[in-house]
């Protein structure tokens, strides 16, 4: 019998703490934050993205030869794929602020990061869970968690957009600001959608 040459857990497992680090960091660039930082610290996440993409690449290389997978091969692709985006997803939180050249941090942005690096963190525990997926209870809890921190990061971005419509603001600050708060949401229904996959991807082999 074939045997699988590659432990596709862990190399989703090292992808997916690319997230993690791509969400520190971000945490530490918004908790003292200063304009005339963001170009250093854009240039930090973006080597830690190009680390990420190429793992990324090596696992779908890997992939290609593969001849048994733990899964579906178009599983493990899409996988690969959708936690890649997590941190692409981070990256562009740190890019807008620089295209915008923010000065004032927006109201909600602190409560909002935090419940993003709380969101990457749970769906990190979903991967790390994942080699049991056949007889964990335990990883079908951790999915439901990664919904439930997507919830709260909803619910913040919908005050969010709220106040600042409902504040008077000139139009350069509500265009910056709406896509600061966007990006953000982003990551967290990045999050989500990968628990999704990875529930679905339970239903189907269980």
């Amino acid at each position: 019998m074939a045997k699988i040459r590659n432990d596709y857990f862990k190399l989703l497992e090292e992808q997916a703490n690319f997230c993690v680090r791509s969400s520190t960091l971000l945490s530490e660039i918004l908790c003292d934050y200063t304009a005339l930082s963001v170009p250093n610290q854009r240039a930090k996440m973006h080597k830690i993205e190009n680390a990420a993409d190429e793992l990324h690449h090596h696992i779908i290389s890997q992939l290609y030869t593969e001849f048994m997978t733990p899964f579906d091969q178009e599983d493990i692709l899409l996988l690969v794929q959708l936690i890649d985006d997590i941190t692409d997803a981070l990256n562009q939180v740190v890019l807008k602020f620089y295209m915008f050249n923010i000065t004032d941090m927006p109201v909600y942005v602190p409560s909002l990061s935090k419940v993003v690096d709380k969101c990457v963190n749970a769906l990190f525990a979903v991967i790390k869970e994942l080699k049991n997926f056949k007889k964990s209870e335990f990883l079908r809890k951790l999915i439901v968690e990664v919904k439930k921190v997507e919830n709260q990061g909803d619910d913040i971005f919908v005050e969010a957009i709220y106040q600042l419509f409902t504040t008077k603001k000139n139009y350069d600050i509500l265009i910056s600001h709406k896509a600061i708060y966007e990006s953000l949401e982003d990551c967290c229904n990045q999050c989500e959608h990968v628990a999704e996959v990875i529930e679905k991807i339970i239903i189907k082999n269980t």
